[in-house]
């Protein structure tokens, strides 16, 4: 894999691993080319981050200083925050299975922000609700660079210094030293209730399980991993075509995708067009790595259209026709 320009721009999602990495990766880089970012009362807080982003209120400032000094940069902070000075390539972040991350932020919060409620009023306070996908904040999780999985840490920690041609060593720390096995166990009721508030995020953990999967086999065979997903149309015209993205991050040129209905090539198309939320989100060619495609009116309803990678052969989206 090509190795990625710095900074690179870690994502510490709460109780996925994050302290073990951040800690490695100073270890690796330097404590002077590691920004922290934690907020404005935390002491791991850059000064130059508290100065110029939280008291001045230039983060323009704060970006630019970030990408001249720092190789990485990392604190509980959302995606777009920093977004429009790292390109989305270099973003990394971990996930967790829900209903372990759930009850692991509550014990990290009763042992050390004082918290002194019952974990049923943990799961139900809002600001607990949904944090890992709260971090993407509306960037696509497919244009993340690198999305590890905290079950597989040392795996995932292997495949990070591939794509990015580092070497950072694994590390296992801040960790609750009271726990007698690896894994909470909870009750049903317990279960059912993290299920119920945290929707977004077990929809993102087992996106993340597949998409492992699929960049794991590109960074080991050294092939391109296309991301995609679909953009957001108008409901009227659901059934009648189709509007997405795609992106290479390893090429300039368009994500060329085939059109095909069965067997049948029925059209092939560059994912070139313009989309806003690409270029405020930095994630690839300034935006320009849309695709909309009008279905054809001699296909029937109920049929089946699938969109191919051509460089890969590898499906990416599949619909079907309802007028």
């Amino acid at each position: 894999m090509e190795a990625a320009n710095y900074p690179l721009f870690f994502i510490h999602i709460s109780k996925t691993a994050g302290s073990s990495f951040r800690v490695a990766a100073e270890r690796y880089f330097g404590k002077e080319h590691v920004f922290y970012d934690y907020g404005p009362k935390a002491n791991e807080t850059n000064p130059d981050i508290r100065t110029l982003d939280y008291e001045k209120r230039d983060r323009y400032a704060a970006g630019m200083k970030i990408v001249e000094k720092a190789k990485f940069l990392t604190g509980h902070i959302n995606h777009p925050k920093y977004a429009p000075f790292i390109p989305a390539k270099n973003a990394i972040t971990f996930v967790r299975d829900p209903i372990q991350q759930v009850r692991s932020h509550y014990e990290h919060f009763t042992r050390h922000h004082r918290y002194k409620r019952s974990f049923t009023e943990f799961v139900n306070e809002p600001r607990f609700k949904n944090v890992q996908y709260k971090a993407f904040q509306g960037t696509w999780p497919d244009a993340i660079g690198f999305i590890g999985l905290t079950e597989r840490y040392n795996e995932s920690l292997a495949l990070i210094n591939k794509m990015y041609s580092i070497d950072i060593q694994g590390l296992d720390i801040n960790k609750n030293t009271e726990k007698k096995s690896s894994s909470y166990e909870l009750s049903d009721e317990e279960i059912a209730l993290i299920k119920k508030h945290n929707k977004e995020d077990f929809k993102l953990y087992e996106y993340a399980l597949t998409r492992f999967e699929r960049q794991k086999l590109a960074i080991e065979s050294d092939t391109p991993f296309i991301r995609f997903g679909k953009t957001n149309m108008a409901a009227s015209d659901e059934g009648k075509m189709i509007k997405g993205w795609a992106a290479d991050y390893n090429s300039q040129s368009p994500v060329v995708i085939d059109v095909r209905v069965g067997k049948k090539k029925i059209a092939e198309i560059p994912a070139s067009e313009y989309r806003s939320t690409a270029n405020e989100r930095n994630i690839h060619r300034n935006g320009f790595v849309g695709f909309s495609f009008t279905y054809p009116k001699k296909l029937k309803n109920g049929e089946q259209i699938d969109f191919f990678a051509k460089s890969s052969g590898e499906l990416l989206l599949s619909d079907s026709i309802g007028r």
